[in-house]
């Protein structure tokens, strides 16, 4: 058995794609999140997204399981671009996990609003100008027409069996879950989850003085799923956007239970974001190798304060990126810094973001 995992250059977003073959001898993919728009397509030629998925389509094979972790754009566009008339996302995908807001509401005994969101056409080209809850409201209309649609709530503490491997849901809860009831809107930006500012003048000593970790508050990225992906002795982590207490409170119920604290690799969340990373899950994982999935080209990510915490608990660890070739040079501006980090061990990977097994 092998399979393999690509974080996929998805801009300031997330697409992830795991293929392998797994022990019923089908080759599967599984394909979490869709990026941005152009994760998809771009004007004159296929993104990362499509130009995959051209490859699983001539291999004969299809997208056996999609999930999609939450509802910002950075996540969804793709999806919904690839949902398209004619594309092949449309024709491909076997299975979606959604946490939609019809799932949600049906969940605590409610009825969604849906009445000030247009439901824009999937055949049409402004996806891009969607707030994201609107795009939640047309993926959920595309996926109501289709057999594809797992229409349970994916929800912390589940353990979900496909293909011989195991989903140990990290994230969300009911409690993260029930405030989209109450703000079934895109809330304004808090200086908690999109400051434009850097902190890639400091160094790691200045960033850590005196650090004290201050959690994430976005309603949506608190609805972000979070999984642990388990196939014989691979174990990975993938976190979406998902907050911190949430990941480390169920992790230390998994653990309790014997499951075991070593990953082969972590994505960490929010894109490296220091409020959605705290030392507390650094220190309770066994991982060497952490993942930061962006371009660094929106709200200052990653933080380099988040790099800093990952250096002071694992001295040793390899920070891999997407777009090392964008994101290294921004974040070490001294370049003699890197070069001190790396005599020290901490490593900083330019080789991209895939990871082989078997």
């Amino acid at each position: 058995m092998s399979f393999t995992t690509k974080i996929l250059q998805a801009e300031h977003g997330d697409c992830i794609l795991i293929q392998g073959d797994f022990e019923d001898g089908i080759s599967r993919n599984i394909l979490v999140d869709g990026g941005t728009i152009n994760t998809y397509r771009r004007a004159n030629r296929s993104g990362a997204l499509k130009s995959e998925l051209v490859k699983i389509k001539s291999q004969g094979n299809k997208i056996d399981l999609l999930i999609l972790t939450h509802i910002d754009d950075d996540h969804i566009a793709g999806i919904l671009a690839g949902f398209k008339q004619n594309e092949l996302l449309n024709e491909l995908t076997q299975e979606v996990w959604f946490n939609s807001g019809k799932l949600i509401f049906a969940h605590f005994g409610k009825q969604p609003d849906n009445s000030n969101f247009v439901r824009t056409s999937p055949n049409t080209d402004n996806d891009s100008n969607l707030t994201s809850i609107s795009q939640g409201v047309t993926f959920e209309s595309i996926l109501e027409n289709k057999a594809i649609w797992h229409q349970e709530l994916i929800l912390e503490g589940q353990e979900i069996e496909r293909f011989g491997a195991t989903f140990s849901i990290l994230s969300p809860t009911e409690g993260k879950l029930r405030k989209l009831l109450v703000k079934w809107k895109k809330e304004t930006s808090s200086n908690l989850t999109s400051a434009s500012d850097t902190d890639y003048s400091k160094s790691f000593v200045e960033l850590l003085e005196n650090d004290e970790f201050k959690e994430d508050k976005s309603i949506h990225n608190g609805s972000s799923i979070a999984f642990i992906f388990e196939y014989q002795s691979q174990r990975i982590m993938l976190l979406g956007d998902a907050h911190d207490h949430v990941v480390v409170d169920t992790l230390k119920q998994f653990f309790a239970k014997g499951v075991t604290n070593q990953f082969d690799f972590v994505k960490l969340s929010h894109h490296g974001s220091q409020y959605n990373t705290s030392s507390e899950f650094l220190n309770l994982v066994e991982c060497e190798n952490f993942v930061v999935s962006t371009n660094s080209a929106k709200h200052g990510l990653p933080n380099k304060l988040t790099l800093a915490r990952i250096y002071q608990a694992k001295h040793n660890a390899t920070i891999h990126f997407n777009y090392p070739e964008l994101v290294i040079p921004k974040i070490f501006n001294n370049p003699q810094e890197k070069i001190d980090l790396e005599a020290q061990g901490f490593k900083l990977s330019d080789q991209g973001a895939f990871f082989n097994y078997g």
